[in-house]
């Protein structure tokens, strides 16, 4: 099996090499916007996971977060039903290519999937709530790897066929993010203001994927970040009006609002209500 951050810590020289062809060949003014965003992302960039607002909820009780596999193990004891049978439903129509691409690691079904952040409220897609780690948790991992951009797209093919010359081509290294972000944007650098650059790092439909093995548990948060429009939701339904029925899921969404906003009010979660994505 292969050891995905062993060969992300290989491509190192690689990548240090490609960085400095890129900008060589960059007028001076551009090239030094490149290495400043480069420094910029090596300082400012962080770990997010986007999550659903239960998720939140099970972190600030004490629960770890929890990936694919460990969710479908517990469900399974729960329920006694086949793990892979509930494995196969989280998935969906991701089942066959996720499965192909962890389980050619060594410890592949241990993987925490998240994204490079810099700004923003994440990948809203994966959920809206955008749990950002510590800086302190990032520089803790001794597994960890960033691709440029999602695992599926980049190393699975349509049929489930795992690319392994991909994976060897595009994993970096924690030390080596911040080049290899500036690689993949470089053309892009110029034409935003600094104000905008995380959306050079994480966009929906853009971003930097990280694959690290450690826990997640509420003292690896930095904050938590959601969209304006999405609190401004939540809030309508847990506060608008206490005389409106609301069905069971939306009664379940206006006690972790209620859960969350505590937890902020207390000091125990620092929640950042953002703008724009």
């Amino acid at each position: 099996m292969l050891d995905l951050f062993a060969i992300a810590e290989a491509n190192a020289t690689a990548i240090e090499q490609r960085f400095q062809a890129v900008v060589a060949e960059m007028p001076p003014e551009q090239a030094a916007l490149v290495r400043e965003f480069a420094s910029w992302v090596e300082a400012k960039a962080l770990i997010s996971i986007n999550v659903r607002l239960y998720v939140v909820e099970d972190i600030l009780n004490g629960k770890s977060h929890q990936n694919t596999y460990e969710f479908a193990e517990e469900r399974a004891r729960q329920s006694g039903r086949a793990t892979e049978d509930i494995l196969r439903e989280r998935l969906q129509p991701f089942y066959e290519r996720r499965v192909a691409f962890d389980r050619a690691f060594r410890g592949g079904q241990k993987f925490r999937y998240g994204a490079m952040h810099a700004g923003g409220a994440g990948l809203t897609d994966y959920g809206p709530y955008c749990v950002v780690l510590t800086r302190t948790f990032q520089e803790s991992l001794a597994e960890i790897a960033y691709l440029r951009g999602g695992s599926l797209e980049i190393c699975v093919g349509a049929d489930a066929t795992f690319d392994q010359e991909a994976v060897r081509c595009c994993a970096a290294p924690h030390t080596h993010r911040h080049l290899m972000a500036a690689i993949e944007r470089a053309s892009e650098i110029p034409a935003l203001e600094k104000r905008e650059w995380y959306k050079l790092v994480a966009s929906q439909t853009r971003y930097f994927e990280v694959i690290f093995i450690g826990e997640v548990s509420l003292n690896a948060v930095e904050c938590v970040c959601v969209l304006k429009a999405e609190n401004d939701r939540m809030w309508e339904l847990a506060f608008a009006s206490f005389g409106r029925k609301l069905d069971d899921g939306e009664r379940a969404l206006a006690h972790d609002y209620v859960v969350v906003g505590r937890a902020a009010s207390e000091g125990r979660l620092r929640l950042e209500v953002v703008a724009c994505p």
